[in-house]
């Protein structure tokens, strides 16, 4: 063989022993990407493709590059099972970012438990971690702290004494209204009613006649866009003007534009996520952010970033790339992000989750407590 053609087959060898070691994993990421609560969903994945690319640019992780399998569940359970099968049923998907709703978690948990396959949930209902499933991690805090936030402050700072409670009769809307209504009264107030609307509502009318009438200090509501913004609106234009209290689906430029900017100052929403100017870290992916998609970080988006971040220590950790391997990788993960250092317990919960509350204020969301 002469020397032209011997160093041909070796560079031929090299590039296929490169090619044989290169390794390329999938990770399924589905949530709400259309309808009502698309704008959530849409940054939310938009904030993990972000850190994700740049992995991927920059070689990968250990060898690995990232493929990723977007799904839009619409906010909806059933869609979520469907999504959660084919997940399942697709092999080269070894890891999850799911589940933005608890409905949808609700549904789709034992489907990826009976596939082994882990996934990164997004749903707050703190009974979801309460079910012995193995597979799952949730990387932000639960509802236990979202609804303790707006209780305090409410009874210290406002120095309220009543509240109503209304909620959409959802796995979250209703499970974070109760854990409001807990820590409410265990501050010392008094709930002097709950009321149910069904989540396709969009007239409030009958339910805020009666609430006129309780005169209530503060009203908190367990739901999701867009009904947060027509109960605010409605409130407003009948003269009820106990202090309105939301959830996280209210922290969003469409809360104020649906409602009105007028109808909607002082609401109260509470939100895990952080001001974007908290630390260099948020601040620089902010910057990151806006660079890649050409418009300012949503809600969840630094969160989506942060899940990116879990994962690139997983596959720095992982023993291999099977499910019940880089579900062992997750469950153990140690990380520094964005957000700050992140460690799961037992179940699946962050050791430390923290939370903050925001003051509607002109067009914009000031920040007024955290924990």
């Amino acid at each position: 063989m002469t020397m032209k053609y011997l160093i041909a087959a070796l560079l031929g060898t090299t590039m296929l022993a490169s090619q044989v070691q290169a390794e390329e994993i999938t990770v399924g990421i589905a949530g709400p990407i259309s309808g009502p609560q698309a704008f959530f969903g849409t940054t939310w994945h938009n904030g993990f493709k972000l850190y994700v690319d740049k992995l991927n640019e920059a070689g990968g992780v250990n060898g690995v590059t990232i493929k990723y399998n977007q799904q839009d569940d619409k906010a909806d359970p059933r869609e979520g099972t469907l999504v959660a099968q084919k997940f399942c049923d697709d092999d080269d998907v070894v890891i999850t970012v799911v589940n933005f709703n608890s409905g949808v978690a609700q549904s789709t948990l034992p489907i990826y438990e009976e596939c082994s396959l882990p996934n990164m949930t997004f749903g707050s209902n703190p009974a979801l971690t309460q079910q012995g499933y193995k597979f799952m991690v949730r990387p932000v805090a639960n509802d236990l702290a979202g609804a303790l936030l707006p209780a305090e402050y409410a009874l210290k700072e406002l120095g309220a004494k009543t509240a109503v409670i209304v909620n959409d009769k959802q796995v979250f809307g209703q499970g974070i209204s109760e854990i409001f209504g807990k820590n409410f009264q265990e501050g010392g107030g008094k709930v002097l009613n709950t009321f149910a609307v069904a989540p396709t509502d969009v007239d409030f009318t009958a339910v805020l006649a009666q609430i006129k009438t309780l005169k209530p200090d503060a009203i908190y509501l367990g739901a999701v866009m867009p009904q947060l913004a027509l109960f605010a609106k409605q409130m407003h234009e009948q003269g009820v003007t106990a202090t309105l209290m939301v959830p996280d689906g209210g922290y969003t430029p469409e809360l104020i534009d649906q409602a009105g900017e007028a109808n909607i100052q002082g609401t109260l929403v509470a939100i895990q996520v952080p001001p974007m100017d908290a630390s260099p870290a948020i601040a620089e992916f902010a910057k990151l952010y806006k660079e890649k998609y050409g418009e300012e970080a949503g809600p969840y988006s630094i969160y989506g970033y942060t899940q990116g971040q879990i994962l690139e220590q997983v596959l720095k950790t992982t023993k291999g790339l099977s499910r019940e391997e880089m579900n062992d990788a997750l469950h153990a993960v140690k990380v520094s992000t964005a957000v700050g250092e992140l460690e799961f317990d037992e179940i699946g919960e962050l050791k430390v989750a923290p939370s903050y509350l925001y003051k509607v204020e002109g067009k914009n969301f000031v920040l007024i407590g955290q924990k």
